[in-house]
């Protein structure tokens, strides 16, 4: 299977990609997320390190670790299937990372003034990782991760 690949190109920062990861949806700014991956059947595996990090891949050139944040945060049963996606994300200080997710979803526009305080109820994941959520018209929440913290040097150095 070959990397498939689906190039972003957004500045508005009021556009989010959602994506699933167990039962609910989450979405991350657009501006960040540099493209959208299948799974790759070839991923270097990393020795010593914790079971989330998948490894590496080459894009293009470029060396990009695959973390599975599925696995991270226990949000359920994990599966490799057609579904699975890797997320590519740019960083604030300029790294690509890429994260696994059970299913890319959609683009939306989402107005943050509406966003509430995520509690550490409600989530698989910490509030720590999290923005905020909102709901959506047909009253769906969306859960807006705060992708900086999640793939952040210090979070990672505790490998």
């Amino acid at each position: 299977m070959a990397v498939e690949k689906q190039e972003i190109n957004s500045t508005n920062p009021n556009e989010y990609m959602t994506f699933i990861l167990g039962q609910m949806k989450y979405a991350i700014e657009l501006p960040k997320i540099r493209e959208i991956l299948t799974y790759p059947e070839i991923i270097t595996a990393l020795p010593n390190t914790t079971d989330w990090v998948k490894g590496l891949i080459n894009l293009r050139g470029e060396v990009v670790p695959i973390l599975d944040i599925r696995i991270k945060f226990n949000t359920g049963e994990i599966i490799y299937d057609e579904n699975t996606a890797v997320i590519a994300v740019i960083t604030e200080d300029n790294r690509m990372i890429g994260i696994v997710v059970d299913k890319v979803d959609d683009v939306q526009k989402i107005d943050i003034t509406y966003l509430s305080p995520v509690s550490d109820m409600g989530s698989a994941i910490p509030s720590k990782y999290l923005k905020g959520f909102v709901r959506l018209e047909d009253n769906e929440m969306l859960v807006l991760m705060d992708i900086e913290t999640v793939v952040h040097k210090d979070e990672l150095a505790k490998l």
